[in-house]
């Protein structure tokens, strides 16, 4: 590759003026793409239900390229919810070009522990939220080149025992990631899922402070260790930025080799 294609292509990565919104953005995987893609430039809606982590993740974009503008939200309030806060965030931003659905909720019951209410609950974050915000922002995202970020899960592809509204939860995700793709293809629209496996959040702080369990995590990994959230701004960098331009209804597993087995 000569010094003019080398450029060319970390050009391709570039997301200097882009204007993104990025929910769940307090903390964990939100925060580290909130961050990731205000260090490229970036403009960046983060939407969350807290206001003092919020404010935290804005301290730390001080001194980015990009910036960060901190919205409180709560997105399971009402129907209007969703569709208010995409407004907010248009009207500060100018437009919308990238929307990343991280936002989510964890149930750890089986079939007969879990209520309704909670079946509702991890449902109404991970699935219905999504669908609003998706539906929200798309007379932004269709003014063409816009890109949709679900993150699933590895959960969306396969399945585990006692988390049954999540593993639900995570396949509609990767349905809806697939119909929208198909619905919006012609507007120049791509929409695709980044699917984590496990990630050092506060969703695993419970598992991996058990010992046994920890163990097994990393025995089940193929690389033997769980990923930090900062790993997950490089894929979430491709998937905003013209790099990935002609990839659309995918799922970007990155998992240490998990599904791979």
């Amino acid at each position: 590759m000569t010094l003019t294609e080398t450029a060319q292509a970390a050009d391709t990565f570039d997301l200097t003026g882009r204007r993104a919104v990025v929910t769940g953005a307090s903390r964990g995987i939100g925060r580290a793409i909130t961050l990731g893609f205000a260090s490229r430039g970036a403009q960046v809606v983060a939407v969350a239900r807290s206001a003092d982590d919020l404010d935290e993740t804005s301290r730390l974009s001080a001194d980015l390229d990009g910036a960060v503008f901190p919205v409180v939200a709560d997105l399971c309030s009402s129907d209007d919810g969703p569709a208010q806060m995409v407004a907010r965030a248009a009207e500060l931003l100018g437009g919308i070009d990238v929307l990343v659905n991280n936002a989510g909720y964890d149930n750890e019951q089986g079939v007969d522990d879990t209520t309704t209410e909670e079946w509702d609950k991890v449902i109404d974050l991970n699935v219905r939220s999504q669908f609003l915000l998706c539906r929200a922002a798309s007379p932004y995202l269709k003014d063409g080149g816009a890109k949709v970020i679900n993150i699933a899960s590895i959960f969306g592809h396969v399945g585990t025992r006692e988390e049954i509204a999540y593993i639900t939860s995570k396949h509609a995700v990767m349905g809806m990631t697939k119909a929208l793709a198909l619905e919006w293809a012609r507007k120049d629209v791509q929409v695709n899922a980044l699917c984590p496996g496990f990630v050092d959040t506060d969703m695993i702080a419970r598992a991996v402070s058990d010992d046994a369990t920890a163990k097994y995590l990393r025995r089940m990994t193929p690389l033997g260790r769980w990923a930090q959230p900062e790993e997950m701004v490089g894929p979430a960098v491709f998937l905003a930025s013209a790099a990935s331009d002609f990839m659309t209804g995918q799922a970007l597993i990155i998992d240490g080799g998990y599904t791979a087995q």
